[in-house]
């Protein structure tokens, strides 16, 4: 028999971006010589020896976070909302997010004899901190965001009017039911699981989720119910409309594996560098038939936009700080007032590498950021 000196828990929703690690033995009197682990399509397939005292060490992780990672952390989503159509506000993204494997610990002893388990383990494209670790279930409900300090059921997100914006969320059910108790109003939506999108607006106004959620100016809060034992898994967030305000538009991808947003106001500034590729020497005329010496072969050329977001709360605090260990952030090229679609992002990087997040004795932060264009199409020889 194969023994684990953890129990692996089936149940568990794990980080494929954590460490994941699995120790065990083969409680046989024979010598282990060898394991092989492998799921069903062999995507995972590897062969470990014993320690000296026969135990067995694997970590998934390294292999894990490959397989789920199949889009590159890219949002290639296309929403096309249709009014009092709720099916048309949610968008599968579990390609990407979630995998599930069927793995097998397969033990070889010294006389060729086997055994071996099997268990079905599941992951989302997620990581979290020592500081911060929820134990969070197969059968959850989750939002793909950070939760408000010190919950475990209750998130805080900012939608401002005219732009592209989603809620993602995480449920292994077919359907959930929101209720904005705000205003008391409630819709319904079939899902497919395991990654979904609610789409609030994909940028105009005139068709937006409030065609079948109505949302109030200011704060609402919105209560997401999975349909199987009400109560049990619910999810509580307050959505913060504001209306549309000129400037920049970023999104990024979080630690829990959706996308957050935010709109740094009009105070952003920017500056262009530029530096010549280089030369090549054309002095082979007289001097009367010179114009140059040599000739320029062009210049590269970027521009840095620095944002500012002053005066954050602890609850804005908690989306905005996750941009600094993104690994993708999109600027927003698109026109307000209009349907977008993934084109009218373009992914940008960003130089600031450290922040304060809080400030000793001031409640409220200020966070600057400095984000690198793609480098600047120009003419060269």
């Amino acid at each position: 028999m194969i023994n684990f000196l953890q129990s692996i828990d089936t149940q568990k929703l794990r980080m494929a971006y954590n460490n994941d690690i699995i120790r065990f033995y083969g409680n046989n009197a024979l010598q282990a010589v060898s394991c092989k682990i492998y799921d069903t399509f062999l995507k995972i397939n590897a062969t470990i020896y014993p320690n000296p005292q026969g135990q067995f060490y694997f970590n998934f992780k390294p292999y894990v976070s490959a397989l789920i990672n199949t889009r590159n952390f890219d949002d290639t989503t296309e929403p096309n909302i249709q009014a009092d159509v709720p099916s048309s506000y949610i968008y599968n993204f579990s390609n990407g997010t979630f995998t599930q494997r069927n793995i097998t610990f397969k033990i070889e002893y010294d006389n060729d004899t086997t055994e071996s388990v099997s268990y079905v383990l599941s992951w989302i494209a997620g990581v979290q901190q020592p500081n911060n670790y929820y134990n969070f279930r197969l059968g959850d409900l989750l939002l793909l965001s950070p939760f408000k300090k010190d919950s475990a059921n209750s998130y805080y997100l900012k939608y401002w009017q005219g732009y592209p914006f989603d809620i993602p969320f995480y449920t292994s059910n077919s359907a959930i039911e929101i209720v904005n108790e705000t205003n008391l109003l409630s819709a319904e939506f079939s899902v497919i699981g395991y990654g979904d999108r609610l789409i609030v607006s994909d940028g105009r106004t005139n068709v937006t989720l409030e065609d079948v959620l109505p949302l109030s100016e200011g704060f609402n809060q919105l209560r997401f119910i999975k349909n199987t034992l009400p109560g049990q898994y619910d999810k509580y967030v307050t959505l913060e409309k504001i209306p549309y305000q000129c400037g920049v538009y970023l999104k990024w991808f979080n630690a829990m594996g959706g996308y957050s947003y935010w709109l740094f106001e009009n105070t952003y500034s920017i500056d262009r560098s530029t530096k010549h590729i280089g030369e090549i020497d054309r002095d082979n005329s007289n001097l009367e038939d010179t114009f140059a010496r040599v000739a320029t072969l062009g210049k590269e050329s970027q521009d840095t936009i620095r944002v500012i977001a002053e005066l954050i709360n602890e609850d804005e605090r908690g989306i905005l700080e996750g941009i600094l260990d993104s690994p993708k952030v999109y600027m927003f090229t698109g026109k307000p007032y209009s349907q977008n679609g993934h084109q009218n992002w373009i992914e940008v990087s960003l130089k600031t590498s450290s922040a304060r997040l809080k400030n000793p004795r001031q409640p409220l932060t200020n966070f600057t950021f400095d984000l690198e264009l793609p480098e600047r199409y120009t003419q060269t020889l």
